[in-house]
């Protein structure tokens, strides 16, 4: 019997692609900073969570469900879906559940590539794109972006190749903020490969729908399109990030194919009602909508007092050059009990991601982050 090398257990246990596998590393959460530090009164603002919490009807909802979880959830999420169909006009065999957009993500990359196709993005994009890709043993491809971190349209379809089975975009961009214009999106649309699935990332969509005019709504396009295919979260405006429940809208061939790969009862009880209620809280989205536009310009107006560059951004964070290591900056905010995010994993050398928050969290961070640089 042939012993592992050096007699380690472990030697040669897992494909090379998964070896070398970094896991996604989340925003550190308040209750760890406060085993780790013994601080009390610690804000975070490193995930993109929605300031003004979730619906209350979405709470309600929620906790009625609670009564049932001895039961298994609704494996096709019925009454989601149908309230879904109704509201976007599509059938509802036009739509995939998962946990998060996140899940769906991974799913995709499972069911359309095969060990010789590519994944195609461009840089400083989803991170969860790359770890999807990697963790299927697919080729991850990075186009070049412009000067200012945006999509490079010129340099993305350079990038595709015949192997370009899945093309994701982020509309708008996390981390980036920034985000491809209608001319831009129809360009990219029309030299997708033949047998490429173009997937619009929109988790920020009703961000940004209200603020640029020439945001392109990928939905529309569908018709013409059938290997077009949008994602969608209730992680965001909605609140509902501890849910986690997302969506793709897309033609039924491809939702069909994203199912088959889909795990049984991956979407919750508690999400599915919680995500129903939130769709009927209109008041509470449009509320959020208004309060992120004024954060958002909040945060940039702060960090560019401290002569700092901030980035335009049309989800609810900015990203901020801090000019130098940003994971010791980062550090030093810990310690003063606020939480951001630093973007070296996302290949940023000097950048944070500051979410969107209250004014007084807002102004908490920007005192501590004048603090740390002096």
């Amino acid at each position: 019997m042939t012993q592992p090398p050096n007699n380690d257990p472990f030697a040669n246990l897992v494909p090379p692609h998964i070896e070398t596998l970094s896991p996604y590393q989340p925003g550190k959460p308040i209750e760890e900073l406060q085993r780790e530090l013994g601080i009390a009164d610690i804000v975070k603002i490193a995930s993109n969570e929605n300031p003004l919490g979730p619906s209350p009807k979405a709470v309600e909802a929620a906790t009625r469900s609670l009564a049932d979880l001895n039961m298994y959830p609704d494996g096709g999420c019925y009454a989601l879906r149908a309230a879904l169909s109704e509201r976007l006009e599509v059938g509802p065999d036009h739509l995939a559940f998962g946990a998060g957009s996140d899940e769906i993500i991974a799913m995709i990359v499972r069911a359309f590539c095969g060990p010789t196709d590519q994944v195609v993005t461009h840089q400083y994009a989803f991170i969860s794109y790359k770890l999807a890709a990697a963790a299927a043993g697919v080729e991850f491809v990075e186009a070049p972006v412009t000067e200012d971190l945006a999509c490079d349209p010129d340099a993305l379809i350079a990038s595709f190749s015949e192997r370009t089975r899945v093309v994701f975009l982020a509309n708008p961009n996390n981390p980036t903020g920034s985000y491809v214009t209608r001319p831009d999106f129809e360009r990219i649309l029309e030299a997708v490969p033949a047998r490429a699935l173009l997937v619009m990332d929109e988790a920020y969509h009703e961000y940004a729908t209200e603020i640029a005019d020439d945001y392109p709504r990928s939905m529309e396009y569908q018709a013409d399109k059938p290997l077009l295919l949008t994602l969608r979260t209730f992680s965001k405006i909605y609140g509902l990030a501890g849910l986690r429940v997302g969506y793709a809208i897309g033609h039924p061939r491809v939702t069909n194919y994203i199912n088959r790969v889909r795990r049984a009862f991956n979407v919750t009880s508690a999400g599915q009602a919680a995500a129903l209620a939130a769709l009927d809280d209109d008041a509470h989205v449009n509320r959020s909508r208004t309060e992120n536009a004024s954060g958002v310009a909040k945060l940039k107006t702060a960090a560019e007092g401290l002569g700092l560059r901030a980035y335009p951004s049309l989800g609810n964070f900015v990203l901020v050059d801090v000019g130098r290591d940003p994971v010791p900056v980062y550090q030093s905010l810990l310690e003063r009990g606020v939480i951001v995010r630093p973007m070296v994993a996302w290949g940023l050398k000097q950048h944070l991601r500051i979410s969107v928050a209250t004014d007084a969290a807002t102004e908490r961070v920007t005192t501590a982050l004048a603090d740390v640089l002096g």
